[in-house]
Order: structure tokens, then C-alpha cells, then sequence
């Protein structure tokens, strides 16, 4: 046995092991080479928090912000990890331990990725086995971020612990093994800092008629039937506005199976930041039958949930094993509109709407303090916020803006003495940076979090100038003269690079936090006034991007919740009480201090919203370090389309997202292309299936045409495929022609073009909804129009069929005709027009504006 940290090869000697007589049975499903197993019995997961040791971590934050994975060195936690392993020694457990079943599905990966808000030690046992009809030499791939020790026939045959954060390894072993049945044990050790990338996969590279199974006293035919049931269960819609939500089942199992969905209380229900953190109100958990295809079966009622993304957790019990299968779902069962002639008359109402509707955001609780709300309800709102800021949880940093605040203008008011004391203890505890002792897993290096951090180092030392911090050692007005000089830094890089996190649906909400605090709170004038500024600037791209009132488009940063349930986001309620749209209740953090301050947005916002009587806009403007995000827009009454252009090209992707067709007709009608980073559908992973990229593809756009171009060769990516997302069950048509996809909302209309056929699923969450292009180089062009562009959708369609799209494999180039020009999206070039280089232009942070056809213009305003 020969123990790895990187990729080598490793190898072994195993033979055939007799296995007792008794009641188990082995389940077997074929292994190919390339294939990798993917059904487990496993142990329950053990877990523990493990912080390590308190310490001033290196500040190495240099103000120059990038969208995607910062190598941070190991935290506390991580050093406490290496260290314990030279002694970690695991056995085994016994058989009967081997208490659930895995099964992976598409994805070739075991995966428990999840977010934990403090530093998370998880470890957990799976089992399978292995047969082999003749004696051979069978070489295995191991991959993991974190800690693989592999047994076969329970001699520990291969130790893979590369232990690099969220950055995959892998490592091989040769087995010779004998003629039959062999048993394999996995344990996987990994530590969750926030978003973790944890999984493991044991993949088969070089072998002869494999099988792999898994061993349980259960009936094989039965599992694999119950597992094929499970597989095949997806919501009926993908989108729930009103009435039941309800599941069905596109497999007739051989013998009724009982399924239960779960609140998401068990202990293997993951958190990720795709889906809301909140469960499911549900009283019980809910039991149905699943008899035979195409059966509906009611869940519950949405009204009265929260409008977002939540998960649903799904198992079904077979012997002594249970089957556990997730779905993600939207929920939009509380949609209204926020109305009012004038910006006053919408602050006014959202403040009263927050303060009747439900949310422990400590946003809120300021308000409440401010319009005189319940002592009881705001104590709870403070002491659940205060938990997470003394326990230092991860975005900690978030909640202590609006507490400083609170203490500042309310403190000896409302509440008993006792609590504003502990207030008080809270915002002197806290970590305020990278060279004060911690052992927590909060994140200092982005651009919003940092700016958090400074603002409340800044307010805290303001509040407290005489008081010594104890983390520091230092005083209020050293603390403050510390996050001063850091807030200058900050600003002066934003004001000189943008955002790196463009149009964050997510992010800019946070930075809206830190700069509502500040203004509001600030002494320092020119502070002030950079705030202010910057608001403006953030208020202006929300106002270009924005469609009936909802900020969508190209985004640095997003999760799939923003994907699929757009308003109800936090940039969402926002700019409902800006410009006037859709109002989601619990999405108030940034929106309740927007609401309390006199701010008012740049008189222009309002025609960049609204288009302001014209027909079409088109803006072109950059954000990010060195002009790494160069954005186009062009926008109608009735559709948008916008694109980030020449960003990253080639590169492993984040939380990109690149491209988008956004209609007016339908808040939650939206299409675009992605290649998936996992195939876990509603996984933590960041890129996700529908989240970001895997590879991040060229991008160009010219007016209403945008053309992405793949070379999937790029990196060793398991996803082998880029696929395109059109909610049919919202749009009012969807054609496929050939290798066109033509879509209609209301007067708003899109075409999509693939360079290789489209594979429409048949099966699955995205049945009907998902297309895909199994091309490793790949060509995608998307076109906009409306009814009043072109007339009617036939009309369109005719124009899009007369782009003539040609797609040059080798070449790696798109070519289209549009306005007399032929235009063509390179790889390696980027923008070409009639065969020439189109350099992106202007290569400034201030928005050049276009108003039906008219020549692009600076903003002003």
C-alpha cells in the first residue's frame, strides 16, 4: 500500500475473498472503463465542529478584486486537520452500520457538498463491491479534495489525501485481482470551510467485464426497481405559483413504493447556497404511493410559503436500507406588486410591508425599533443575530452592519438594559479582520465581504472610541483609524477598476448594506460622498438591466436561487422600491435600509428602467480589475438581452453567468446556456448544473446577438456536454426546428441556434425544458427581437433563420450575418466584423447609452 497526496500510481495485490453464507443479496450493475461507481451502501455521516487554534491569519488582500476562487492559505482549522492525520488510523465499522444507500444517478461523483457556516469535520464509511469473472490486473482512479483511504477485502490498499480546498486530485491504484466477488470500503474525510466541495469518485480506467454492486438484505430486483422509481420522480412543474405542488413519476414500479418527503430536517439534508436555507413548513412529513406512471400526487399547498428556491428531500425504505433522493423546486406563491407614483410613496409602503411580514433579518429589526414595533419580536430578531456574530459564523459580517446601527441611534431604548449590554459585548468581541486571533471560516478576501468588514471596523471603533476591543487589544479610535485607511483602499479601487461582482442579483445587495450603513451612520463628509457615488453607479446598472422593475442579465456573481426565482431576490425588492415591480416578502435586508434612508437614485434611472417612451436601448461599459467584464445590453419593451464579452475565455469558471434572455411577459421567464460545472442537480457546487460554467466559454455580442462558442477540451471536465434552459411551461411558444429553438412571451421573442443537434430530455426535473449539445466544441447564437422590432414571431423567425450561423469546428469560430456585416465569435480572437478585429469599445466604467439606433453616448448623471 503506498500513500499519496498528489497523483501517482499506486498498486496491490488482492485476492478473491469468500464471503459467508447469510441473508444478504448483491445488487450488480455493468462497469465500463471510464465508468465510475456511483451506488454505496453507506454509514451515517459523522460530523463535529473543529476550529483549530486562534491566530492573526496573513492579510494579503491587495484591493484587486477577481471573480472566482482565492487561494487563502490554510486557516486554523485546516492546520488542526493536517496535523491530526499521521495519527488518523479509521477501521472499518461493521456491516450492519451500512445503513443507506447512494445513488449517484448522472453524476460519476459521491457528493456531500454542502455550506457550514463554522469550521465542520465530516467523515463517513461507503461500501460496494467489485466482481471480476477472471483474474486481472484492474486499475482504479481515486479523486477527492479532501481524505480517501480505500480497502479491498479489508486490507487498506490506498491512501489519496491531497487535502486542497475545493481543488480536485486524483490518484490510481492497480489491483491484481482474483476471479469473483470483492469488497471495497471508502472512507471519505473532509473538512467544510463554508462552501466545501466534498465528494469522492472511484472510477474505472482500465478492467474487463466489471460488475459493481451494492450488498443488502434486500431483494435485488426491488432496489434496482425502487432506484429506478426514485430516479424518475420530479415535480410536475418547476415553477409554483399557486395551488398544490405536486410530484409524479415517469417509471411503473413492479410493486407499489412508498415515498416520504422530509421538511429537510434529517441529517443528510444539504444547505448550499442554491436553495434557501429555510425548510419547508410542513407539519409532517409527507407520505405517497407511487403505483404506476404519470400518477400526480399533491404534496401541500404553496400559499403562505416564502417565495424562493427550497430543496425537497425524498426517501423510500427498502429492507433495511433506506433510498434518499433531493429535487429542487420554486415556490412564487406571494407575488404582488409594489406600487406608488413617487420614490417616497414606495419606501413608505415596503417599510409597512416589512413590518407586517414575517423575517428574523436584523434589517428588520432596525426598522421595528425605528416604527416602534414589538419588544418580543425584536429581542428574538437580536439574540438569533447575535448568536451568529459571537459564534463568528460565516457572513457574520453582514449581520453586524444594521446591529451597529441599531445601537447606535436606538441603544437604551425599547429593549431591557440588559440585552443593548450584550449588544454591546457582541460588537466589541468581534473579528474585525485578518490580523486580529480567529479560528473561524469567515471569508475576508471578496470584494463585498471585505467592504463589510471595513465599514463595520469603521462604525464599531466610531461608537466605542475608548473602549479596547479584545480581539485586538486595541482601542475604538485605532480601530477606526485602521478600517479608515482600509475604506479608502477599497473605494479607491472600486472607483478606479467597478465591481468584479457585475450586476450581482446577490452581491450588490450586500455592498447596498455596508454603503446605506455608512451613509447614514458616517461622521466623515467624503466618506459619505463616496458612498453616495457609489450607490449611484450601482443604482444605474440596476436601472439598465432591469425588465417590469426586475434586475436580471449578465451577472459576476449568482446562484441558481437567482436564477429561477428572480424576484425574490434582495436586488429584487430593492428595485421594486426604486423603480416600482414585483415584491417578495423576506428579502428585506438591503431594501429596509434603502427604505429608512433619503436616498434617491440619479433622476436617470428612471428612462434606463422604463426605457422612457423609446423602443430599444443598447449600452456597452466595463467593470472589474482591467476591464475583465465587458458588458453589452440591449434591451426592448419586451425582451433583453445582455452578455458579459471576452471574460475569462477558456477558463474554469466560478459564478459567472455569461449570458441570459430575459422577457418582460413573465418575471421567471428567462433562457441560457451553460456548461455544467456538476451534474448533481441542485448541488452546492460552484459553477452548478445550471449556475456558471464548467469551462467559460467566448462570448461576443453585437446588438440582439450574442454567440458563445465551447471547447470542452479545454480542462479534464467531467460534464461533457453545454446545454441550453427554456421554461416552456411559461413561455407562450417554444419551437424546435432543426437546430433552432424559437421562443415567444407576450409580444418578447428569442431564437436559439446550436451547432450540433439538440438532445431535448425526456426524462427528469428538466423534462421538456432542457436541451443539450453533446459536442465537446460547441457554437450557441442567441437573438433577440419583439412585436415591435419585427413584427410578428414568423416574421422574427425568418430573420433569425437569415443570420445563416456557421459554426467551424476546428477553427473554433461562429459565424453569422447581421446588418449587412458578417460577423464571426473566435476563440482565440475574440469580436471579428467582415474578417477584422472588433476591439470592445469603450473600455470605460461609465455606460454608454444608445437609444433606438441612435450612436452610443456617455451617461450622464
Amino acid at each position: 500500500m503506498i500513500t499519496t497526496a498528489n497523483s501517482p500510481t499506486l498498486s496491490a495485490s488482492i485476492h478473491k475473498k469468500t464471503f459467508a453464507q447469510n441473508t444478504t443479496q448483491t445488487v450488480w450493475w455493468p462497469l465500463g472503463e471510464g465508468e465510475s461507481i456511483n451506488r454505496w451502501l453507506l454509514t451515517p455521516a459523522e460530523a463535529e465542529l473543529y476550529h483549530g487554534v486562534a491566530r492573526p491569519h496573513p492579510d494579503q488582500v491587495d484591493y484587486r478584486f477577481v471573480n472566482g476562487w482565492v487561494a487563502t492559505g490554510d486557516l486554523p482549522c485546516r492546520e488542526a486537520f493536517r496535523t491530526m492525520l499521521p495519527d488518523l488510523a479509521p477501521v472499518p465499522p461493521a456491516s450492519e452500520t451500512f445503513t443507506e444507500v447512494y445513488f449517484g444517478g448522472e453524476n460519476p461523483r459521491v457528493d456531500f457538498s454542502t455550506f457550514c457556516f463554522e469550521p465542520t469535520r465530516i467523515a463517513r464509511f461507503a461500501r460496494a463491491r467489485l466482481e471480476s469473472p477472471v483474474a486481472q490486473a484492474v486499475t482504479l482512479e481515486l479523486e477527492t479534495c479532501g481524505v480517501l483511504h480505500l480497502w479491498c477485502d479489508g486490507t487498506l490498499v490506498a491512501t489519496h489525501a491531497p487535502l486542497d480546498r475545493n481543488i480536485p486530485h486524483r490518484a490510481r491504484v492497480t489491483l491484481d485481482l482474483g476471479a469473483g466477488a470483492h469488497e471495497l470500503v471508502m472512507r471519505l474525510e473532509d473538512l467544510h470551510e463554508r462552501d466545501t466541495s466534498c465528494f469522492f469518485r472511484l472510477g474505472l480506467v482500465a478492467g474487463a467485464d466489471l460488475r459493481a454492486g451494492v450488498e443488502a438484505e434486500v431483494d435485488p430486483a426491488r432496489l434496482r426497481d425502487v432506484e429506478a422509481t426514485l430516479a424518475a420522480l420530479r415535480t410536475t412543474k418547476l415553477f409554483h405559483l399557486e395551488g398544490q405542488l405536486c410530484v409524479t413519476c415517469d417509471h411503473t414500479p413492479a410493486a407499489p413504493v412508498e415515498i416520504t418527503l422530509h421538511d429537510g430536517s434529517f441529517a443528510d439534508a444539504s444547505t448550499t447556497m442554491n436553495v434557501l436555507a429555510d425548510r419547508l413548513p410542513l407539519a409532517a412529513p409527507v407520505r405517497f404511493i407511487i403505483a404506476r406512471a404519470g400518477e400526480i400526487h399533491p404534496l401541500f399547498d404553496v400559499a403562505g410559503i416564502a417565495p424562493g428556491c427550497y430543496g425537497l428531500a425524498f426517501s423510500a425504505q427498502v429492507g433495511d436500507v433506506r433510498l434518499d433522493h433531493a429535487l429542487g423546486t420554486t415556490i412564487m406563491g406571494e407575488i404582488t406588486r409594489l406600487e406608488g407614483a413617487d420614490l417616497a410613496t414606495r419606501k413608505a409602503k415596503a417599510r409597512a410591508r416589512i413590518l407586517r411580514e414575517a423575517g428574523g433579518s436584523i434589517s428588520r429589526g432596525l426598522l421595528l425599533l425605528r416604527e416602534g414595533g414589538a419588544a418580543s419580536e425584536i429581542e428574538a430578531i437580536f439574540a438569533h443575530t447575535m448568536q451568529a456574530i459571537d459564534r463568528r459564523h460565516d457572513c457574520a459580517d453582514f449581520w453586524l452592519l444594521p446591529l451597529i446601527w441599531a445601537y447606535r441611534d436606538h441603544a437604551g431604548t425599547v429593549l431591557p438594559e440588559a440585552l443593548w449590554a450584550r449588544v454591546r459585548q457582541s460588537i466589541l468581541g468581534f473579528r474585525y479582520w485578518l490580523d486580529e486571533p480567529g479560528n473561524d471560516v469567515m471569508w475576508f478576501w471578496s470584494e463585498n465581504h471585505a467592504f463589510s468588514f471595513h465599514v463595520a471596523q469603521y462604525l464599531a471603533g466610531e461608537t466605542f472610541p475608548d473602549e479596547i476591543f479584545p480581539g485586538s487589544g486595541r482601542t475604538g479610535r485605532e480601530q477606526k483609524a485602521r478600517a479608515e485607511a482600509r475604506l479608502q483602499r477599497w473605494f479607491a479601487s472600486v472607483e478606479e477598476h467597478g465591481l468584479a461582482e457585475w450586476n450581482s442579483s446577490c452581491y450588490y445587495p450586500i455592498d447596498l448594506l455596508g454603503l446605506f450603513t455608512l451613509r447614514e451612520c458616517c461622521p466623515d463628509a467624503g466618506l459619505r460622498a463616496r458612498a453616495d457615488a457609489l450607490i449611484d453607479r450601482i443604482f444605474v446598472m440596476c436601472a439598465l438591466h432591469c425588465v417590469e422593475g426586475m434586475p436580471v442579465g449578465t451577472q459576476g456573481r449568482v446562484y441558481e436561487k437567482e436564477l429561477f426565482a428572480g424576484p425574490a431576490t434582495e436586488l429584487g425588492a430593492v428595485a421594486a422600491i426604486a423603480f416600482g415591480g414585483i415584491w417578495c416578502p423576506g428579502h428585506e435586508r438591503a431594501a429596509a435600509l434603502f427604505a429608512l434612508s433619503d436616498y434617491v437614485p440619479p433622476a436617470a434611472c428612471a428612462g434606463l428602467a422604463d426605457l422612457g417612451g423609446h423602443e430599444t436601448l443598447v449600452a456597452r461599459y466595463t467593470q472589474g480589475l482591467d476591464d475583465t467584464a465587458k458588458l453589452v445590453l440591449w434591451k426592448s419593451r419586451d425582451v433583453q438581452l445582455s452578455s458579459v464579452t471576452g471574460h475569462r475565455t477558456g477558463d474554469p469558471g466560478h459564478q459567472q453567468h455569461v449570458s441570459e434572455v430575459q422577457f418582460a411577459a413573465h418575471p421567471l421567464a428567462r433562457s441560457w446556456i451553460s456548461h455544467p460545472g456538476e451534474l448533481k442537480v441542485w448541488g452546492g457546487g460552484r459553477p452548478s448544473y445550471w449556475m456558471a460554467n464548467g469551462t467559460v466559454p467566448r462570448v461576443c455580442q453585437e446588438g440582439p446577438v450574442a454567440a458563445l462558442v465551447y471547447d470542452l477540451d479545454r480542462h479534464a471536465h467531467p460534464v461533457r456536454f453545454t446545454h441550453v434552459f427554456a421554461p416552456v411551461e411559461l413561455l407562450d411558444e417554444c419551437r424546435l426546428e432543426g437546430q433552432w429553438l424559437f421562443e415567444r412571451s407576450g409580444e418578447g421573442y428569442a431564437a436559439i441556434w446550436s451547432s450540433a443537434p439538440l438532445e431535448a430530455l425526456e426524462t427528469g426535473l428538466y423534462r421538456h425544458q432542457e436541451w443539450r449539445n453533446h459536442a465537446a466544441q460547441a457554437g450557441w447564437l442567441v437573438f433577440a427581437g419583439s412585436k415591435a422590432t419585427h413584427g410578428t414571431f414568423g416574421r422574427f423567425i425568418a430573420a433569425a433563420r437569415a443570420l445563416a450561423p456557421e459554426f467551424d469546428t476546428g477553427a473554433l469560430r461562429l459565424d453569422w450575418q447581421h446588418d449587412g456585416h458578417r460577423y464571426a465569435a473566435d476563440f482565440a480572437m475574440g469580436a471579428l466584423r467582415d474578417g477584422a478585429a472588433l476591439p470592445f469599445s469603450p473600455l470605460s466604467l461609465v455606460p454608454h447609452v444608445g437609444f433606438d439606433g441612435a450612436p452610443l453616448t456617455p451617461l450622464e448623471v
